[in-house]
């Protein structure tokens, strides 16, 4: 007896040779999908296409499959052609990302979590335009944050734009090129407040004077300019208190580690190089500073006596700790916010970079030549200290000014009364 056959309305839903995945959308597209690399991390790159048929997105998947099937697996490939953020996003962490130091990484990846994607991941890249750049950047200066912060990110967008979605004919022009933000420049009031005013520097020294530790870290930073991070990574080796010379070569940094997603798994300090190649540098420094590290240097001496713990040796950190570990930027500033508050100096908002900046302000006030200063601060342009201490120079240039024009204007008459009356 045959068997009898069951009718039933149910669709098969199987795919077609070579077709990979495809599968219709909730909005009523057609949707193809297929592996075409792998990430260093194992993670599988995938490609997607879109159609208004199974067949339209169908013969894109063909063309896709036969590329793989010629070339081999891509170590990058955009993640969507059409979606801004997924494409930011495979840009970032291919391009941008090996690039720039853990700390700048972190800081990029902030930007594009809470700034970038809550605005334009839901778009197409070919459908974000210049006016919407620009509302999008002047609605963050509305909301209060810093000028710094909207050029940073408009610059991020630029290269992504100007390295990525043009070159890939994603799109054809890049919307930034027409947007604008305003500059807001420091006035002179608020740049004289980086540095110490004469009378707080004569205040601070008087406080610090009996400080065995701190006073020998202020007095360098603030007679040679250095940065933290190098004042931290500074060696015994680099210091010839003989010559009175001082060598900047290293400087202590923050490496963040992420996880796949993105997130800080841990955080450390570490020796690094200088923040450019202008900062590794070389330079005699005041009879002042040498003092004051021949008595930190006899202090670390008493100290590895009474411990046993070697403090002195060419290889150990000029400001290490007790335990001759490399001190931390954050153990350095709590115990600046300490000496501050027992002193009475907590409103003036001091850092270890104000000594930086007093450095800079002092010599230039002493009308020191602006290209020496940069260089002592270890600046790639020395338009990057006329723009810092502009406020600084122009007092100097226009008494100096007033000062030339006045003595050539003397020597002129001069002359024409020697004409007159020889």
């Amino acid at each position: 007896m045959p068997r009898s056959i069951k009718l039933t309305n149910k669709k098969v839903k199987r795919r077609g040779n070579n077709e990979g995945s495809v599968y219709k959308r909730k909005d009523g597209r057609w949707c193809a999908q297929v592996t075409i690399g792998y990430r260093e991390n194992g993670k599988a790159i995938v490609k997607y296409v879109y159609g208004n048929s199974r067949q339209e997105v169908s013969k894109e998947l063909a063309k896709l499959t036969h590329e793989v099937f010629e070339n081999g697996y891509s170590a990058f490939a955009p993640t969507d052609s059409n979606k801004f953020y997924p494409l930011l996003e495979e840009w970032f962490y291919t391009f941008k990302e090996p690039l720039v130091s853990s700390r700048t990484a972190e800081k990029l990846r902030n930007y594009i979590k809470n700034h970038i994607k809550p605005e334009f991941g839901d778009f197409e890249a070919k459908h974000i335009d210049f006016f919407r750049m620009q509302k999008f950047l002047n609605g963050m200066l509305k909301k209060g944050h810093c000028l710094e912060t909207a050029k940073q990110i408009k610059q991020l967008l630029n290269q992504f734009y100007t390295q990525y979605l043009i070159k890939q004919g994603i799109v054809k022009v890049n919307p930034l090129d027409d947007v604008k933000i305003r500059t807001i420049e420091r006035n002179d009031q608020e740049k004289e407040t980086m540095a110490l005013s004469p009378e707080l520097r004569r205040e601070v020294m008087i406080a610090v004077a009996d400080n065995p530790v701190l006073k020998p870290i202020l007095v360098t930073l603030m007679l040679t300019g250095m940065r933290p991070g190098e004042l931290i990574a500074l060696r015994w080796m680099d210091v010839n208190l003989e010559n009175s010379d001082i060598s900047i070569r290293l400087a202590a940094s923050r490496e963040i580690e992420f996880d796949e997603e993105g997130n800080v798994i841990n955080r450390r300090q570490v020796i690094s190089n200088t923040k450019t190649v202008l900062s590794v540098r070389s330079f005699k420094v005041a009879e002042s500073v040498v003092e004051c590290l021949k008595t930190w240097f006899a202090y670390q001496t008493e100290q590895q006596k009474r411990t046993g713990i070697n403090l002195t040796s060419k290889d150990c950190h000029v400001f290490c700790t007790n335990k001759g570990t490399m001190r931390s930027y954050y153990g350095l500033r709590s115990m600046l916010i300490r000496f501050l508050r027992r002193n009475n100096l907590n409103g003036y908002d001091i850092s270890f970079y104000t000594f930086r900046h007093t450095f800079a302000t002092m010599l230039l006030e002493e009308r020191e030549n602006p290209k020496i200063v940069s260089e002592l601060m270890g600046h790639a342009k020395v338009l990057t200290t006329l723009s810092i201490y502009s406020h600084v120079v122009s007092k100097t240039v226009y008494e100096n000014t007033a000062s030339t024009l006045d003595r050539v204007y003397s020597n002129v008459l001069a002359d024409n009364e020697k004409q007159m009356h020889p």
